[in-house]
This record gives structure tokens, C-alpha cells and sequence, in this order.
């Protein structure tokens, strides 16, 4: 459950966001102006500024006729009014490939919240409501950190493929405000044990190398407490801090993880940096998460370089490099306070801080990290050999048959001599029959294979959304726990404690995605992120069981997202339509923390 949150300043992207969608500006139009609502469209400020890459530079990146082009533009200012006829949305032409499809579609939330109910369920939006879905939030909350270029661009252009730096510090009128600061940092070193290797590291770089300072526990010991004191006399001397999860500590870094863990459909964290002035804490390296750099104080150059060949969207971090290796970098800027550099995982980068200035200070923010088709293949198909193989019929007797009893007489490395037989018979020479027999069992052999293999994909693809489930049970283990706003938690059980539910009780999902219901056996099974902590896989998952004919009535709960309702009355419960399983079912959601409901005037208390 959400354990509550600070009201930031209105400055900040986060409260920007949610406050330019509650204003109650009109609907959510796909087709409308994202930058329009937040920011003034007039760029005769400046323009844009572009950073080129050289030919010689193109020539040595496998594109795979891409357009790497790095983009370097200023933000556009902040406009004093948002225009009253539009309320932002986050449309995304998604047409590159499948995988911009699936992660438009986070964003792309235009109906409302009426998400694929059936059309003969009842659901309304109160009178006067102007609670906005959290994907319309999330959309509105990223075009804000990427203003001005829409989440549409963004999407199609820049993500998975290349980096894309935004420039806000030489905006005198960009109102800052910082998610977290300095004396923030100070304040967790005082108050909440920062532990060694968990919670921060203290390193530099001399010579290239990267150093690691960090106090280790004794032999079999718990992790070292740092020392308040001890840290920021490192700092002095040259070293960085690295905060490896703020938003454990920090409210505001815990609102914009969890926020933007809707939009991406993945699990969102975050680093922070504090570096003295003219240090590096890191060596050149890659990350195996696409990250947004925020710069919060003072000033950092950063230095990037494209992927290494075969490198390209790595599902593991690098080594660190040397400088001989990497070559010359493709971007190379200095990130002032408010300025944005993405960079997709895979590319290398490295930065130092300036000399101008005390101290820097940037928070990342992660995301995909193993999120990826080969992740989904990874849990398909193991279950897919298991089903195939479990078929009582000639297929899978065919797959639980044994292997040839000679194959090892001819496959494997020591017998792949393939190429050199095409080799004697491009020569003319002669192939021994002791060799024709062996090719030609080969080929049957790979033949053989082949037609298992298409079992096991056939399996595969009947089981797309058993694995979408498994993905999605992942996800809800991996995220943060939503950060509710003070209007969320009074319509949860943490606002209403012991609430009675009525057949006019008005409920819905207390907010959308935080919980899905899958059938495992005989059983509908309700997974959910309410009960997650901050510290990452701090608590199990509890998952709720229920039988399979309440699967409608969760389903139609869950696909009931703000701004709209449902009256319990008005939930399916096929085939027999028992109110008192709905209400048993609402009362255990909402006990939960997975269900908001609201008491309509007038009925019985």
C-alpha cells in the first residue's frame, strides 16, 4: 500500500503534470497538441540546436539504415496558461516496428478508462469528476520531462535507437525545481543508515580505473552503516556518492518511478549522483537499462559513444573501458540544472563534473531492464517443450520418443564437416561413401529437428497470453508500490478504513495496473503491487484466490479505470448473477488496497 507522499512544489514535473490534467480542460484527444498544454509552442527563442554527427562517424555505427542522430534542442519555456479546450494526451504514431506498438499503447490511453468493458455494463462518471486515468498522468508527466518534443517523436525516433540531450538551463524563465537536491542527500546520510554496497557507493576514477571506497562488513557480517561524516569527507576530497535507490528515501523520486512504470509497462528506478567539482566517479561503460539523466544541481559534461558492434540493446552491463577503446565520442555536452539526456542501453558514455561550479548532482532513471522479447521467450518456451511433450497423441509420443540411437556417430562439433565436403566437390575431388552416408544422416537428422521445433512453436504461440501473464506477475513483484496522491487514498481503505459496501457503492480499481487476475489450476488468481515496499523484493507476493466464476466481476473491476465508475449492482457475475459474491469479491479487493470505492448521497448508512 501506498504510505503516503509529500505535495511537492506545483513547479515540479510531477505535480505539473497531474495539475495540467485536473484542471478539468476539456477530454483527452489523441490528435491534440501534447506540448500545447504544458508549454508555449512559439520557438522563435533560440530554435533548436543540432548535434551532427561527421560521415566518418556514421560509417563506423551499424545502423541498420536508421537515423542515429543525436538531437540536442532547447525547451521550449513554460507558458503562463495551458489553452482551455485541451487536456494532454500522449498519441504516439507507433508505425517502426511491434515493440514501439506495445509501448504506445501504455501511453495512448484515450478512452477514458473504459478499457474494453462489455457494452451492457453500466459504468458512469460521477458528477463533476475530473480524476484522470494514471496512463493519461503517466503521458502528461512524460511530455513534460521531454518537452518540446512530443512522447509521439520521442517513441518513433529516439527510444531503443539513439540518444536525445534537451536543453533547459539557458532558459532563464524554466521554473527548475529539482527533485532532489543536496541537502536532501546530506539528510539521508544523517537520518536513515545508508548502508555501504545497498544503499549508496563512494567511487572515483584515477588513471582511467575505476576505485571502489566503500567500507566492507567483517567476514559474514551485515553491510557498514556509512558515517555521515565519513562520506561527505570523501566527497571533499574528490570522490563521487552514488545513491542506488532514492526513491526509497525520497517521496518526490518515489512519485516519478511510480508514475512513469505506467508508461514504459516495466519497472522504473533510479540512481543518483553527487559529485564534486572537476571529478568522474565512473569509467567509460554501457548500462543494460535505457536511462534518463536529470540534471538537478550545478553542471556535468557527458561524453557518449556509439554501441559496439553486436552490442546493440545489451541485456547485460559492460566492463569498464579504456579509452583506446571506445574512440572518439558521437555527443559530447554539458548538462546544466534542468537540462534531459536519454540515452538508450548499450551506449557508452562517461562523464566529469565542471569546473564551475561546487558540486553536481543528476538523478537516472531506468527502465527496461530485461524487458525484452528474448525475456518472454525465456518463460514461453520452457512451458511450450513441457505442453508439447504432454499430448496423448502421435505428436507427443513423437516428442517423448527417443533419440536416434547412433546420432552421436555423426552430429556434433567433431563431426561438422560439411564445409569441407562442399570444399572437395567444388575441387572435384571424391567423397568416401563413409562420408555421404555421414551428410546425408545430417540432413535427416536437422529435418527431424525442425519438425520438432514447429511443435514447440505452435505450443508457444498458444501459450502468447499464459506468458503475458507471467510477464505481467514479474512486473507487479518488480514495480514500486503505487505512490498515491491524498485524493487516491481517501477513496481506498487506507482513506476508509472498515467502509460498508452497499449494492449502490460506486468502486473501481484504485488505480489502473496495479493488479492483475489470471486462472492458475481452478482457481482465479488476483496478483497486485499494493502490499510491495520500496526496497526492491522486500515482500513476496500475496496473491489473492478466488473461484473462476468471479473472474468476470474482477475483470470488469480491473477494466473500470478513473474517471470512471461502476455500482456494485452492475458488476457481472455470470451465469448466476449473486450479489452477495459481488459483494464478498469488492469487500476483499478493497480490504486489499486494490479497489477505490465511493458512497453515492442518499443510500442507507
Amino acid at each position: 500500500m501506498g504510505k503516503g507522499n509529500s505535495r511537492a512544489s506545483k513547479k515540479r514535473a510531477a505535480k505539473k503534470a497531474k495539475a495540467a490534467i485536473k484542471s478539468g480542460n476539456a477530454v483527452i484527444d489523441p490528435s491534440s497538441s501534447v506540448v500545447a498544454n504544458v508549454v508555449s509552442t512559439n520557438n522563435s527563442k533560440g530554435g533548436q540546436k543540432m548535434s551532427l554527427w561527421s560521415d566518418d562517424d556514421e560509417d563506423e555505427i551499424e545502423d541498420e539504415g536508421e537515423d542515429q542522430t543525436p538531437l540536442t534542442t532547447p525547451l521550449m519555456k513554460q507558458s503562463p496558461k495551458a489553452p482551455s479546450s485541451a487536456r494532454p494526451s500522449a498519441s504516439d504514431d507507433a508505425s517502426n516496428n511491434a515493440t514501439n506498438d506495445a509501448t504506445n499503447d501504455a501511453t495512448n490511453d484515450t478512452s477514458d478508462g473504459d478499457s474494453g468493458s462489455d457494452d451492457d455494463v453500466d459504468m458512469e462518471v460521477a458528477e463533476g469528476e475530473e480524476d484522470p486515468s494514471m496512463k493519461s498522468v503517466s503521458g502528461t508527466l512524460l511530455s513534460t520531462l521531454l518537452d518540446p518534443i512530443p512522447p509521439s517523436t520521442f517513441f518513433s525516433t529516439y527510444f531503443e535507437k539513439k540518444p536525445l540531450h534537451l536543453v533547459r538551463s539557458d532558459d532563464p524563465e524554466y521554473p527548475h525545481d529539482p527533485f532532489l537536491t543536496r541537502k536532501d542527500v546530506e539528510e539521508m546520510l544523517l537520518r536513515q543508515s545508508l548502508r555501504y554496497g545497498v544503499d549508496l557507493n563512494v567511487t572515483n576514477v584515477v588513471d582511467g580505473v575505476r576505485q571502489t571506497l566503500d567500507l566492507l562488513p567483517s567476514s559474514g557480517g551485515d553491510p557498514v552503516v556509512a558515517e555521515s561524516k565519513d562520506v561527505m569527507s570523501n566527497l571533499e576530497s574528490g570522490c563521487s556518492v552514488r545513491l542506488l535507490c532514492p526513491q526509497m528515501h525520497s517521496d518526490d523520486v518515489w512519485e516519478l518511478c511510480s508514475i512513469l512504470e505506467t508508461t514504459f509497462g516495466c519497472m522504473v528506478g533510479a540512481n543518483a549522483y553527487l559529485t564534486p567539482t572537476a571529478s568522474q566517479g565512473f569509467a567509460p561503460h554501457y548500462d543494460d537499462v535505457d536511462v534518463f539523466i536529470l540534471q538537478q544541481e550545478g553542471k556535468k559534461r557527458w561524453r557518449v559513444y556509439p554501441p559496439l558492434k553486436g552490442e546493440v540493446l545489451p541485456r547485460t552491463s559492460s566492463r569498464d573501458f579504456r579509452e583506446d577503446e571506445i574512440g572518439k565520442p558521437v555527443l559530447d555536452v554539458v548538462l546544466g540544472e534542468g537540462d534531459l539526456l536519454y540515452l538508450p542501453r548499450g551506449w557508452i558514455h562517461q562523464a566529469v563534473t565542471t569546473r564551475e561550479d561546487t558540486h553536481s548532482l543528476h538523478l537516472t532513471v531506468s527502465c527496461m531492464q530485461d524487458w525484452s522479447w528474448a525475456s518472454m521467450l525465456e518463460e514461453v518456451l520452457p512451458e511450450a517443450v513441457k505442453r508439447a511433450c504432454a499430448g496423448a497423441g502421435a505428436e507427443g509420443e513423437g516428442m517423448r520418443a527417443g533419440m536416434p540411437r547412433d546420432f552421436l556417430d555423426y552430429m556434433g562439433v567433431m563431426h561438422d564437416n560439411d564445409w569441407a565436403i562442399k570444399d572437395v566437390r567444388r575441387n572435384g575431388g571424391v567423397v568416401e561413401n563413409d562420408e555421404k552416408t555421414k551428410v546425408r544422416k545430417r540432413t535427416q537428422f536437422r529435418k527431424l529437428l525442425k519438425a520438432k521445433l514447429s511443435l514447440v512453436v505452435d505450443s508457444a504461440l498458444r501459450l502468447a497470453d499464459w506468458g503475458a501473464d507471467e510477464m505481467g506477475k514479474q512486473f507487479l513483484w518488480d514495480r514500486l508500490p503505487p505512490a498515491y496522491s491524498e485524493e487516491e487514498k481517501a477513496d481506498t481503505s487506507d482513506g476508509q478504513p472498515g467502509a460498508p459496501i452497499f449494492p449502490e457503492t460506486m468502486v473501481r480499481i484504485s488505480r489502473d495496473g496495479i493488479a492483475r487476475v489470471v486462472v492458475e489450476g481452478d482457481k482465479a488468481v488476483v496478483y497486485h503491487c499494493g502490499d510491495n515496499d520500496r526496497k526492491y523484493h522486500s515482500n513476496p507476493l500475496s496473491p489473492l484466490d478466488f473461484e473462476l466464476d468471479d473472474a468476470p466481476t474482477i475483470e470488469c473491476l480491473f477494466k473500470t479505470v478513473a474517471p470512471r465508475w461502476i455500482a456494485v449492482k452492475d458488476l457481472p457475475h455470470p451465469p448466476a448473477e449473486d450479489f452477495d459474491d459481488k459483494v464478498d469479491i469488492v469487500k476483499a479487493l478493497f480490504e486489499e488496497g486494490i479497489v477505490a470505492i465511493r458512497q453515492v448521497e442518499g443510500v442507507r448508512r
